[in-house]
């Protein structure tokens, strides 16, 4: 019996000081589910929250009996909320220029590749951090220091980039942003085409579009009523759909038939948006803040010069956050 409750406080992540030793708390706590794996959860009354050392990803986002989160089918495609960093999005021919080198390097950047650490834990946040290495040195010459850190509220998940530049002579060059996954639909019996994805402002504007991941100048009329996109099995014809520069602060996913709001994305102040589906008929679609986009077809390859990248001076700090609300 003793055995079984013990259990049980461990699965809650509910051991607190020895004072309440033994006692249940139900206050936000931090918990290592998969020590081989290395996952992490957030956990409270409302809500959960997991991720994974590889890519600091979120791989669960739970509440009222709903995963939000797209499982990531290998065969479909495999990511669920990669952090895009150093660069959002593909460079032209796949490189850029810097202080007279070429380098090359992948759609989207390394991030999301490599593992990170934990460097910091509360009650309800936890923080991942990557640094630069001898490899990242080899195709991105930076120095840098990157944290996300989650935060946990209710059924609020907060997550903040925070960008370092440890140098104390060169400035950092980068470009960072979002990737999150969200099922759709969320409940069985519904179909993806039900929804439509409301914005906080009643606006209309054109959506890029891109040809193998290069933006040529083509635009695309999506909204048929000003804020309010409606999710057509043509929807993606064109991939991607990209605003730049980025008009709004917030979209919620509402369901036509029962006028069910389910989840908002908070993302105000980011420069560029992207909406992204692998497919037509895939049931997941990605809601993407970016500080940075992908290349041009007239652009130099001058990284300095690139669209939406950020210059941080030396012994400098960068932050930018969004939040992910359950209705």
């Amino acid at each position: 019996m003793f055995r079984s409750f013990w259990l049980s406080c461990l699965l809650l992540g509910c051991i607190s000081n020895q004072k309440q030793k033994n006692e249940i708390a139900f206050d936000t706590s931090i918990l290592k589910v998969n020590e081989k794996d290395d996952i992490y959860k957030l956990i409270n009354n409302e809500c959960s929250a997991t991720f994974k050392i590889k890519g600091a990803e979120m791989i669960s986002l739970k509440a009222n009996n709903i995963e939000y989160i797209w499982f990531g089918d290998p065969e479909v495609w495999s990511g669920q909320a990669p952090i895009l960093f150093p660069i959002v999005g593909r460079l032209k021919d796949h490189e850029y220029l810097f202080k007279g080198q070429t380098y090359t390097m992948k759609q989207h950047g390394f991030a999301r590749d490599n593992n990170f650490k934990v460097v910091a834990k509360t009650d309800n946040s936890i923080t991942f951090e990557q640094i630069a290495t001898k490899e990242s040195k080899a195709i991105y010459p930076f120095d840098f220091v990157l944290q996300v850190k989650y935060t946990l509220k209710g059924k609020t998940l907060l997550t903040k980039y925070i960008v370092k530049n440890p140098s104390v002579s060169e400035e950092l060059y980068f470009s960072i942003g979002a990737h999150p996954s969200f099922n759709c639909p969320f409940e069985a019996n519904q179909k993806r085409n039900e929804y439509q994805l409301v914005f906080d402002k009643k606006i209309a504007p054109k959506f890029q579009t891109n040809i193998n991941g290069i933006y040529e100048g083509h635009t695309k009329d999506v909204f048929k009523d000003k804020g309010i996109l409606d999710l057509p099995d043509t929807i993606f014809d064109d991939k991607s759909l990209a605003l730049s520069p980025n008009v709004f602060s917030k979209v919620t996913f509402v369901h036509k038939p029962t006028k069910k709001p389910y989840l908002s994305v908070n993302f105000k102040g980011f420069p560029f948006l992207g909406i992204w589906s692998i497919s037509n008929t895939s049931p997941f679609i990605c809601i993407e803040p970016w500080y940075g986009i992908a290349d041009r077809k007239y652009q130099n390859k001058d990284f300095t010069k690139k669209e939406g990248v950020q210059k941080l001076n030396p012994q400098s700090t960068f932050e930018t956050s969004f939040s992910i609300s359950i209705l």
